[in-house]
């Protein structure tokens, strides 16, 4: 087999990566990558320019005024990539807020200078679907020539969304919130993992971005649920959300609020990260929401 050497700038390719079996040939990861649990001793090549302990409302702040200001979410550590001598970079192409997009990796290591060496690979992700975290796990699998496993874990996932086509329709509305001041709707696979658990999405469409909503409109169209999945929050931190929305004055009158089904998940482990967790995701919504 040859000897990769993988630098992987996020998550989910840290997941996806290590679900073909490669996990051993994982050199280093982004500060945020945190599964499996074997890749917990290796040097983090990334980090983050995001201010700590400061308010939901002051990060979307922070963050806005980045990317008017062309600065960047996230820093490369250039050395220590090159001290690794990795043989491939797995970065993103779905969202530049979430981590270290393709355009960073060539500003910093494909610029004038080159000082990254040619031969070293760069792979971008950038399923937004369902369907396209399959395209993903199969990039990875030819890249890897890891082709029969990456077709084995496709097969389940697809298998485990034949019986979720089964389920009876709820008739009942969802909302999904990936941020909550100011309140963002969940985009990308989310309405489609709405959908496949039986229930209709209240808003948000399959694929498209997050979007911010207004407290007006989430009145407006009072759903019958309420999940909250904030981006890289644990069920810890999305439960202390869930508490505060159930708690504001302005939707003390919504049906969701009223009849107790504000809930929170484990964003990070079945809604924000694209890999094969989304699937159980699907069982996680109707675990909670099939009362």
């Amino acid at each position: 087999m040859p000897n990769y050497r993988i630098a992987s700038l996020l998550p989910s390719a840290t997941e996806l990566v290590s679900a073909i079996g490669l996990t051993d040939a994982i050199v280093c990861v982004s500060h945020e990558c945190d599964s499996p649990a074997k890749i917990g001793h290796l040097p983090k090549v990334t980090s983050c320019n995001i201010p700590k302990n400061i308010d939901q409302l002051s990060v979307d702040q922070f963050v806005r005024e980045s990317i008017r200001d062309g600065k960047a979410l996230y820093d490369i550590n250039v050395d220590l990539l090159i001290k690794l001598k990795v043989s491939h970079i797995i970065t993103q192409g779905v969202c530049e807020v979430c981590a270290v997009s393709p355009d960073l990796i060539r500003t910093n290591l494909r610029g004038n200078k080159c000082i990254l060496p040619s031969k070293t690979k760069i792979i971008s992700l950038s399923g937004t679907t369902i369907q396209g975290i399959f395209e993903d796990v199969t990039t990875l699998s030819k890249a890897f020539n890891k082709i029969e496993n990456g077709k084995s874990i496709i097969r389940l996932a697809e298998n485990k969304l034949k019986v979720f086509g089964n389920t009876l329709p709820k008739n009942r509305t969802v909302l999904m919130l990936e941020w909550l001041d100011p309140p963002y709707i969940a985009g990308h696979w989310v309405p489609e993992q709405i959908e496949a658990a039986g229930f209709n999405c209240a808003l948000g469409k399959r694929g498209n971005k997050s979007e911010i909503i207004s407290w007006d409109e989430i009145v407006r169209i009072d759903p019958d649920f309420i999940g909250l999945i904030a981006c890289g929050g644990n069920l810890t931190e999305n439960q202390r959300y869930a508490d505060i929305l159930s708690n504001m004055e302005n939707l003390k009158n919504l049906k969701s609020v009223r009849n107790k089904n504000v809930f929170a998940f484990d964003a990070n482990k079945f809604f924000s990260r694209p890999t094969l967790g989304v699937i159980d995701g699907i069982e996680a919504l109707q675990r909670q929401f099939l009362i």
